[in-house]
């Protein structure tokens, strides 16, 4: 990639949640490349209160996937995100946006979700997190089934909000 800022811009614009995976395998090198990335995320006053478990067994992902991280079933690789933070919040979601990043830097699709109802608890008996830490946030990793997303049906939604309704200037102005 080169340091045009245009198209540093554009590759941040076109990052979006991946849901549909091939079954290929992401190779050891990708994920350690994914891996420092994420380990130079930054937290609240440098503190890193975050430590990641890398998870690849078939039988864990749908596990977790049963969870309320459904795309985990399916992926080639999860990054659970275990944290000392008491519930997710900015250094959970900078971290899970950075391997998100880092993800599609090579060429693979990435999403990130949350544990619901008793996964969050549940992961930290199966994965032997101590009962002191938190693990609620999960990116999933693999490569993007292209044709499964082309066949979901197109929602309705609304295009992005025009810039002078997203962005306030000095004040929030009410228009």
């Amino acid at each position: 990639m080169s340091a045009d800022p245009t198209e540093l811009l554009e590759f941040l614009r076109r990052l979006r949640q991946v849901r549909e995976y091939t079954s290929e395998a992401v190779s050891e090198d990708v994920i350690n490349g994914i891996l420092e990335v994420g380990r130079w995320s930054g937290s609240g006053s440098n503190k890193q209160p975050t430590e990641l478990i890398v998870i690849r067994d078939p039988g864990t992902k749908r596990q977790i996937g049963d969870w309320g991280a459904k795309p985990v079933a399916t992926c080639a690789v999860a990054f659970l995100i275990v944290s000392k933070n008491e519930s997710p919040g900015v250094d959970e979601g900078r971290l899970g946006e950075r391997l998100m990043l880092a993800a599609a830097a090579h060429g693979l699709g990435a999403g990130i979700a949350t544990l619901k109802e008793q996964g969050p608890e549940a992961v930290k008996l199966l994965l032997g997190i101590p009962s002191e830490l938190h693990a609620q946030v999960v990116v999933s990793v693999g490569h993007i089934d292209r044709e499964a997303r082309r066949a979901l049906a197109k929602r309705p939604g609304a295009p992005r909000k025009p810039m002078d309704e997203f962005a306030h200037w000095e004040r929030y102005d009410l228009r």
